[in-house]
């Protein structure tokens, strides 16, 4: 059996993209609560630009992959398709729902309002892993088996 790409532009797209997704969502987030000095309205403040920021750069990269895959349909599945829809499900879900909820949240606790806790944070961490294993899905599926005889 031989693998092919199905485009090079996709596969290093999603991997630049995984790569900056895992090192903020997984590494940046929970370090910045370890450095020394560091107050909870300035970590969360971080986070809050991090992750604003993140989900920009995410939008962009997906409308660029969904360009190039649309492009080059005839390389795709419908599973290349329903993954890359459910990435930007999860990906608006946070953006329109999640980040506004929890960015007000951080504005409150910044100014010293106690809070009683809300299970969306944790919805917020379950969104993040998933879209974590949608990205190494979307990056094994672009590459194609092909027989060769």
């Amino acid at each position: 059996m031989k693998s092919e790409l199905k485009n090079p532009l996709v596969l290093m797209l999603f991997c630049l993209m995984t790569g900056m997704f895992i090192t903020i969502s997984f590494l940046e987030t929970p370090l910045k609560f370890q450095v020394p000095g560091i107050t909870l309205p300035a970590a969360l403040g971080l986070g809050k630009l991090m992750f604003g920021l993140s989900s920009k750069i995410q939008w962009g990269f997906l409308i660029v992959i969904l360009i190039l895959m649309s492009v080059s349909w005839k390389n795709y599945t419908k599973t290349d398709f329903i993954i890359l829809a459910v990435i930007f499900l999860l990906l608006a879900l946070e953006q329109f729902w999640m980040l506004p909820v929890l960015d007000s949240r951080v504005d409150l606790l910044s100014s010293g309002k106690a809070l009683t806790p809300t299970p969306l944070h944790d919805y917020f961490i379950y969104s993040e892993t998933a879209k974590a294993l949608m990205f190494i899905t979307a990056i094994i599926l672009q590459f194609k088996r092909n027989t060769v005889q």
